[in-house]
Order: structure tokens, then sequence, then C-alpha cells
């Protein structure tokens, strides 16, 4: 007889938490707090600041009373398959009166009239919603709404790790032409952009410049923090989070290192 592969059934429910595995030996925490009837019937989840050394055992009282890193919808069932989360307790703490200001938003390229799609300037045409509440038309997002919203989409797995590592989405999304990227203080991210037809390459440490290749005088020149602070040069007070980056820009840290071992 075969041996029978079928998964294990696990069930999901309101209040569960899952614990997410992290690089450098660390992990985080979410939980599921709500299943949003107006965004496909997503679950909603409630990711947690604190990340802990990945032996280290964590009560369920202490998971609950962080502070929230951020709010999504996702399909929890994708990431418990795929290994990137799992069940590690439940609690009946949902953060509900913190949970019904959290706003989401989605900025659209078309728009019905008359029965057709018409092509918009999204940033005119957002849409923004509160959990299981209806979608509300506001045009262009009111300023007191930056930083605010969240982005509505349904969150692949990949992408609520990524953003538990780093801090931040590392793609294209329409939310950070009115949000700013926040990077986690310790996390280091590593950019490549085009200045004058040259490629640049710059590492943060958390909001910070930390180096980069960059062109002086015409030519590619690797300078260090402590270098453009001593030189008084305008990249010092460059933070990541003023730049609405692309996917395009993000590269690993390989790829920088081989830019910056490149520079004699």
């Amino acid at each position: 007889m075969g041996t029978n592969t079928k998964p294990k059934r696990i069930v999901t429910k309101i209040g569960d938490i899952f614990c997410v595995e992290l690089d450098n030996n660390a992990k985080g925490f979410f939980q599921f707090i709500a299943i949003d009837s107006t965004c496909m019937n997503s679950s909603v989840v409630r990711v947690f600041m604190k990340h802990y050394p990945i032996d280290k055992e964590v009560s369920i009282e202490d998971i609950v009373s962080d502070k929230v890193d951020f709010y999504t919808h996702t399909i929890l069932r994708a990431g418990i398959d795929n290994n990137i989360w799992y069940k590690v307790g439940k609690s009946q703490d949902v953060g509900e009166n913190d949970m019904h200001k959290v706003y989401f938003g989605l900025a659209h390229e078309f728009k019905h009239e008359n029965f057709k799609l018409i092509p918009v300037d999204p940033m005119n045409n957002w849409n923004i919603w509160q959990i299981n509440a209806c979608h509300i038309f506001v045009g262009s997002l009111p300023e007191r709404l930056y930083g605010h919203v969240e982005d509505g989409s349904v969150m692949p797995f990949h992408l609520i790790k990524a953003r538990m590592i780093s801090g931040y989405y590392p793609v294209s999304l329409k939310i950070y032409s009115v949000s700013k990227r926040t990077p986690r203080p310790e996390y280091k991210s590593y950019i490549k952009d085009t200045s004058d037809g040259k490629d640049i390459y710059i590492c943060f440490q958390g909001d910070y410049f930390e180096k980069a290749v960059i062109p002086i005088e015409g030519k590619l020149t690797k300078i260090s923090r402590d270098e453009a602070v001593l030189n008084g040069m305008d990249i010092v007070g460059k933070k990541f989070s003023d730049t609405n980056w692309k996917a395009q820009n993000f590269i690993t840290e390989e790829e920088f290192n081989k830019a910056w071992d490149s520079i004699e």
C-alpha cells in the first residue's frame, strides 16, 4: 500500500497565534483577528513588533501584549502548507478596540463609467475601508490618513515574512506613494539605482545611509558613512524612507558586495 501523503488538517480560528521563523535565528508572531467579508473573505492578521531568539519560550500573554507592527490580509492556509508559519496557541484578546481603527486602502487604475472601464490616475482613485465595512471612494487620499492606511491587497505569505524581517514590503505598491517605508532599525537594505546613466549602489542600516558606490567626478567610488561625514557629502542625509523605491531597486547583499569589491 502506498504511503498517505495527505497533509495534516489544521483548523484555524479567530484568535489563533502563529510563529514565523525569520533570518538570523530569530522568530516573530502574528494573530488571526478577523475574516474580512469585504475583501474576498480573506483572513486579517495583526503582526507583532518584537522578535525573539528562535529557542526562546514566549508566553501567549507576552505575545498579545506587544506593540502591533502592521495589519494585513492573507491566506493562512497557504502559509501553513508552505511551512512559512505554524500555529503556537490562541488568545481571546484580538485587540478589538484597535482593530476597528485600522484603515485599508487601494488605488485603482480604472473606474467604471457608462458600463466601461476608463483609465485614470490611481492617486485620484482611492477606496478605503475598515474590516467588514463598506468600501468608501475618497478620490485623493486625505492627508490625515497618510501613514495610517495599510495596503488592502491580500498579501502572499512570502511578502508578509519579508515585511516582518525588514519592516516593509520589497515590491512596488501604490500605498508607498502616500506612506513611507519604515525599515526596522537593525535591517540592512541594499539598493541599486541609476544616476546620469550610471548604476549606483547604496546600503542603508535602518533608515540611514551606511555606505555606497557612487559616481564622483565621473568615476565610480566607494564611500563609507564616516568618509561621507568627513567630506560633508549630501548623501549623509539621505534616508531610505524618503524615496518610493520600486521593486527593481532592491538587490541582494551579494550583488551590493560585488559592486563594492570591484572598486580599487
